[in-house]
């Protein structure tokens, strides 16, 4: 069980960016208008963009000073960011085992489309598959942009149930949606973002 401690400066073109918060095991909902910041954060702590000041650190690890793919981060984007050669399989066996993989994709719902890939997906399908790849590195960390946004009430529903079973096993989750139904649903947490700003973090009691 690690909290994650947020606090940074960026620049992204014209964009400012100060985000301030800590988010503890659960769901910590990040919420505000669109180009308010939510995205940008992700990408920081992913490791994908960096910062001009400040730092991040999950637990005792100071994630800033870590590679990528040295950050043991489940991360769904808001785009899937899927490999277009590779099938729905090849997505997660980087990550994990073909036995778990396979569990994997039967629980996000395509375990019947093992062998295709992104093209031959719907939208739908491939925020699952994403999902399903940030699931495989059994992180304690996990990002989720938007994840579920093309799906269906009753595909989002199921999702959101994998999110909390996530967070009852004490995943720390930042989760950015603009659907307050969802949000309030899943959130133990809310920090609002404004205008590159974090402005209020809540918890729920």
């Amino acid at each position: 069980m690690s909290d994650l401690v947020v606090d940074v400066r960026a620049r992204a073109g014209a964009f400012d960016l100060e985000a301030r918060f800590t988010a503890r095991p659960g769901v910590t909902v990040l919420f505000g208008p669109t180009a308010s910041g939510k995205t940008l954060t992700l990408r920081l702590v992913a490791g994908v963009d960096r910062f001009a000041s400040g730092s991040i650190r999950f637990g005792d690890r100071a994630l800033d000073a870590l590679a990528p793919n040295e950050r043991g981060i489940g991360w769904a984007p808001q785009d899937a960011a899927l490999w277009p050669h590779r099938t729905a399989m090849d997505h997660l066996l980087p990550f994990t085992t073909a036995a778990r993989a396979s569990e994997l994709l039967a629980l996000v719902g395509l375990d019947r489309h093992e062998a295709r890939k992104p093209a031959r997906l719907s939208g739908g399908e491939r925020q699952r598959l994403a999902f399903a790849r940030a699931l495989a590195r059994e992180p304690e960390l996990l990002l989720l942009d938007e994840p579920f946004s093309a799906l269906d009430d009753e595909n989002r529903m199921k999702m959101g149930e994998i999110v909390r079973a996530q967070a009852d096993r004490s995943a720390t989750i930042l989760f950015v949606t603009h659907d307050r139904a969802e949000a309030t649903r899943l959130g133990d947490a809310f920090v609002l973002y404004d205008a590159g700003r974090t402005r209020q973090a809540v918890t729920l009691p």
